[in-house]
């Protein structure tokens, strides 16, 4: 099976999990959810296939922005579809498969990205996997934060300009699991997204001796990797030594994760379509 019918296979099953996610949270007549999960089953099988052929070809590992993107929300969509076994919260599938399947068409209008140097290394390839982890890991926090953003303010704001609209907030608040059951799960989230990240920052750095025979190159990326490091220790010690919690939980969450989205997304565009080099 060529790449043009793994795309035109993996693009609708990831749009159709997401509609299907969203008929069960906002249709009138409920979805069932062993439908939901084959057709997520099926679309992160088919959009996991395709991304392993446009990441390993024979001219060696190819990756940058584009391909870096299909990684993390792919990675996303399958924590978000393992979490849902255990904790049910659909309004992140209707968040996180339309995303993927957006970050599937991208290579299709912005082409795949180039073989990159030094992916026959071993360490590299686990630095590599390890910082998708990382990536994949806070950003389903960051959709978390986001969901608990609205169930806490739809909490706190009972009033609504009709009854259509109290329905569906009434809706959306029996489909999520209660606020500090949701608040349990962010932060397990982010204790093992921040591990990883930690882990990325440090097997980073040990790399960057191996290859350019220097440690810790200060640039872009360097930077708002270990500001993004830091926003969450400083989330996660507040959490432990402060209690934080609620909207300054939420604030700090959302904040960190936007750095750690420029370390590696926001510098590479501008590397790749902005100054037309690979970095």
């Amino acid at each position: 099976m060529n790449n043009a019918l793994l795309y035109a296979l993996a693009v609708p099953l990831l749009s159709a999990s997401g509609g299907l996610a969203a008929a069960g949270v906002l249709g009138k007549q409920a979805v069932p959810v062993a439908l939901g999960r084959w057709v997520a089953a099926l679309a992160l099988l088919a959009s996991g296939y395709l991304l392993c052929r446009v990441l390993f070809q024979p001219d060696g590992m190819h990756f940058g922005f584009v391909i870096g993107l299909m990684c993390v929300t792919w990675l996303t969509a399958l924590v978000a579809f393992v979490e849902n076994f255990f904790n049910h919260v659909p309004i992140l599938d209707m968040l996180v498969f339309p995303l993927c399947a957006l970050a599937f068409v991208l290579p299709l209008v912005l082409g795949e990205d180039v073989a990159i140097r030094m992916a026959g290394d071993t360490l590299f390839q686990i630095h590599l996997l390890i910082a998708l982890a990382a990536y994949s890991l806070l950003g389903i926090a960051a959709g978390h934060a986001l969901v608990m953003a609205y169930q806490e303010k739809a909490l706190h704001h009972l009033t609504a300009r009709s009854s259509e609209q109290r329905a569906l907030r009434e809706k959306l608040l029996d489909q999520l699991p209660p606020l500090m059951n949701m608040e349990s799960i962010l932060f397990r989230q982010l204790w093992a997204g921040f591990v990883l990240l930690s882990l990325t920052l440090l097997t980073g750095f040990v790399f960057s001796e191996t290859w350019m025979g220097s440690v810790g190159k200060l640039n872009h990326k360097t930077i708002f990797s270990v500001l993004s490091w830091l926003s969450f220790a400083v989330l996660l010690g507040g959490r432990m030594f402060l209690g934080w919690r609620g909207k300054v939980a939420l604030r700090w969450c959302l904040g960190s994760y936007a750095v750690l989205f420029l370390a590696y997304f926001g510098t590479q565009f501008v590397l790749e379509f902005i100054l037309k080099r690979v970095g």
